[in-house]
């Protein structure tokens, strides 16, 4: 079973897809989906996709009460109903219904703590994967704070913790030491850069590329902006503004943009993609990156030797995109609310900033160990043990 339950973007269908490809010939894969926007790319390789468990994060809820940003993970599993003993009960009580119903034997998730408590409850192996940021290493006591100036705690993890042991005993959950332990696996795949990864030093197990489809690096003669934005990012007005006035010339992969739009864009002159580039064409084309500072694309970019701007929504693409900058390879626009005045200033600097672009390149020599054009057999080896071995679980 691949399970993905938070997150909005489409970089985490695409990681459970490449799994589902990896494992075709060897196990029938099912995919339980928090949306379905993008199930048409993990499609073929599963023999069913459907909807299943969502962590919708309550971002409005946390504007209406004046919370501070996101402190920790534990932020998140508030924003997401942990505190909610009803509904986290009814959540893994869906996970272990279908683990039951599918005759599951091997559990793999990617932002899904519930469907990992849930394997844990039917003594069934399951594997963590995903990035860095999203899977915190076996034996942690609390959630760290990865930005000092975003200090200000509000989730009560003790609190939490004695929520789910209320609501998730009865199940069969065996008693939550600490927050952390919602994560609780039999293995993990983790798919980064290690300098993007903030528990970097405490994994258990080596990181596998976080691209796949590695093209080699740019020759540097590119000339477009390339712009990927997959969920809400253009709902930011200054940065419509911006694309549109900066006299750059730009492609865009935009999956979450809606008609109006679209429209915009195109009639000021960017080149509209219906599909997802491969990264040969990203590579060739591009100048520069545009982004939200999605780990999946801004490691595309590393490995292509782009410099890249970012914009980050939330806490985790921050700490990712200020990753690569601290590099000398991108620069950060933060807040979200930046007119459009700063990010055009931004994407012209960033786009005759030759010796970044040199950086970039540099940089990217320097991780070509990590890259693959196919991560097929690196996946398989990673998962297979765990298949053939039905009561390793934890």
């Amino acid at each position: 079973m691949l399970a993905w339950e938070g997150g909005a973007g489409r970089g985490h269908v695409v990681t459970l897809a490449r799994v589902a490809r990896a494992l075709s010939g060897l196990a029938p894969c099912d995919a339980a989906l928090g949306w379905m926007t993008h199930a048409g790319e993990i499609a073929p390789w599963c023999e069913g996709v459907f909807p299943g468990v969502r962590l919708p994060y309550d971002r409005a809820g946390r504007a209406a009460r004046k919370a501070p940003p996101s402190a920790s993970w534990a932020e998140w599993l508030l924003d997401c109903g942990f505190g909610d003993g009803a509904k986290m009960a009814r959540r893994v009580s869906w996970w272990l219904d279908t683990l039951g119903r599918r005759q599951i034997g091997l559990l793999i998730g990617d932002y899904a703590p519930c469907a990992l408590m849930a394997a844990r409850i039917a003594g069934i192996p399951a594997l963590a994967i995903g990035t860095g940021y999203g899977i915190p290493p076996a034996g942690l006591k609390s959630f760290p704070i990865f930005l000092p100036e975003y200090a200000a705690r509000e989730a009560d993890e003790a609190m939490l913790t004695a929520t789910l042991n209320a609501a998730l005993g009865p199940l069969g959950l065996p008693e939550l030491a600490h927050l952390p332990d919602v994560y609780a696996r039999s293995g993990e795949i983790v798919r980064s850069f290690e300098m993007l990864d903030p528990y970097r030093g405490m994994r258990s197990a080596p990181y596998l590329p976080p691209v796949a489809n590695y093209s080699g690096i740019t020759a540097g003669t590119g000339t477009e902006v390339f712009c990927y934005f997959s969920t809400t990012e253009l709902a930011q007005p200054g940065l419509v503004e911006a694309l549109e006035r900066c006299g750059l010339p730009l492609r865009g992969y935009l999956p979450g943009a809606c008609p109006e739009i679209i429209n915009r864009l195109a009639a000021a002159g960017m080149r509209i993609e219906p599909a997802p580039l491969s990264a040969d064409e990203i590579a060739r084309c591009a100048r520069i990156v545009c982004n939200a500072g999605q780990h999946g694309m801004l490691s595309l970019g590393l490995a292509a030797g782009l410099a890249q701007v970012c914009l980050p929504q939330h806490l985790e693409q921050l700490y990712v995109a200020r990753c690569a900058e601290q590099a000398g390879v991108a620069q950060v626009i933060w807040p979200r609310s930046a007119p459009a005045d700063t990010i055009c200033d931004v994407l012209r600097s960033t786009y005759d900033d030759s010796a970044m672009q040199l950086r970039a390149r540099g940089l990217a020599e320097t991780l070509l160990p990590h890259f693959t054009r196919d991560d097929e057999t690196l996946l398989r080896e990673a998962i297979v043990p765990f298949l053939s071995n039905s009561c390793c679980h934890p």
